[in-house]
């Protein structure tokens, strides 16, 4: 696609400049003085009602004054591309703004809040930009449906795959439901909370039949009188991976001799392996002053709800200690019921790997990580958004324009 830059062209990205900085202005006076788009107005059937009275009326707009230049105007290329700079920016730019709820009552604060920028998709200046874009959009999908060519179709493809997209995307927040649900051992949970901590019963319920984690070794760091890893600028670990291997860390070189990941304390500072219950990880090593030349062989150990973490003092300003262990991954093994099914189901939910029940996306999200391995709470969020086929549905449009013509 190519763009002239002739008189005419000028004038229109004059005219589209004119028309979304008015819009823009426009929706910040609304904004601060009425307040943010309610979330209910675009929630079902509210929004099915917008998205109709939309191509309704643009539809009828276009195919009533499709000769008249205002209209050639917001189906323009420069309309386009000053438009989408618009909504762009204040994506980019406001939305990447976080309120600092430390400073919440300061005039700043409270001017960020009036704003809307805790909540950009919200703010009628974003809505504003937003309808501008989809305008534009339909109107140059129409325009180009009148005239059938080869050409045209992957134009028709492209730019409805995006205007569903972006249509249903936004559309969609008003019944996007996010919840999160506290599941315990052997326990059923019809309860979820929502951001605002009320309570919603749901049609199905979840109870934890196991939960597993699996960590990575544990790591060495030598640290100061304060608690700070060393060296201050870049601390450097002793990743405990192989019995054998060794470290320098400072003045002293840290070899493994054993690593046990589940250990018991067994008495005169020894630890022997064990999987009972509250088990910790521990480490027998050989610590070396390079510069004196001594060696000591110590146990050391992580600690944890049940153990208090042992450590090795190299002088009087320098500690040596064990992190504890980070997850690589963990599980729920959950029952899953549901109120119009007696079938009892059970399913696995893993980070990154959610499940699906009766419309409902379940995700992995955290657990009583004071407990870790021996967690018997599972944390999970339930996630409904049943505009989500439909922008799938647009990005296959999307891709089926790029990919097939």
């Amino acid at each position: 696609m190519t763009f002239e830059f002739n008189d005419k062209n000028k004038n229109q990205y004059f005219q589209s400049l004119a028309i979304n900085s008015i819009l823009l202005v426009a929706g910040i006076l609304i904004q601060y003085f009425f307040g943010s788009i309610q979330k209910t107005w675009f929630s079902f059937p509210g929004n099915f009602y917008f998205a109709i009275a939309f191509i309704l009326i643009v539809t009828g707009l276009f195919f009533l004054f499709k000769n008249k230049s205002w209209i050639n105007l917001l189906n323009s290329s420069p309309f386009a591309i000053i438009s989408v700079t618009f909504l762009g920016l204040l994506t980019i730019l406001l939305g990447s703004i976080v309120l600092d709820h430390q400073h919440e009552g300061s005039p700043m604060h409270e001017l960020g809040h009036r704003l809307g920028l805790d909540n950009i998709t919200q703010t009628w200046f974003f809505g504003f930009s937003f309808i501008a874009v989809l305008i534009n959009l339909w109107l140059a999908i129409l325009k180009r449906s009148l005239v059938f060519q080869r050409k045209n179709i992957t134009f028709l493809l492209n730019h409805f795959g995006l205007f569903l997209v972006l249509f249903a995307g936004v559309l969609g927040q008003g019944d996007l439901v996010r919840l999160t649900m506290d599941i315990y051992l052997d326990k059923a949970e019809w309860r979820a909370k929502d951001n605002n901590g009320r309570i919603v019963e749901l049609p199905i319920a979840l109870e934890l039949k196991k939960f597993t984690v699996d960590y990575y070794p544990n790591k060495l760091y030598i640290i100061d009188k304060e608690g700070n890893s060393l060296p201050a600028k870049k601390p450097v670990s002793f990743l405990l991976e192989k019995a054998g291997s060794s470290q320098q860390l400072l003045d002293w070189k840290i070899t493994l001799k054993k690593y046990l990941p589940d250990a018991v304390f067994v008495g005169n500072k020894e630890f022997a392996a064990s999987t009972m219950w509250g088990a910790s990880s521990a480490a027998k090593i050989i610590v070396e002053n390079t510069k004196t030349g001594k060696k000591e062989e110590h146990w050391i150990c992580a600690g944890n709800f049940q153990y208090s973490p042992l450590t090795v003092e190299l002088d009087k300003d320098k500690t040596l200690v064990m992190a504890p262990a980070e997850a690589k991954k963990y599980e729920s093994v959950v029952d899953i019921y549901q109120k119009e099914d007696k079938k009892v189901v059970s399913d696995t939910i893993q980070v990154n790997h959610p499940i699906k029940v009766d419309g409902w996306k379940i995700y992995q999200v955290s657990y009583d990580d004071k407990l870790g391995k021996w967690s018997e709470l599972s944390v999970v969020e339930l996630v409904h958004d049943p505009w989500l086929p439909l922008v799938y549905f647009g990005i296959f449009i999307l891709m089926a324009g790029t990919v097939a013509f």
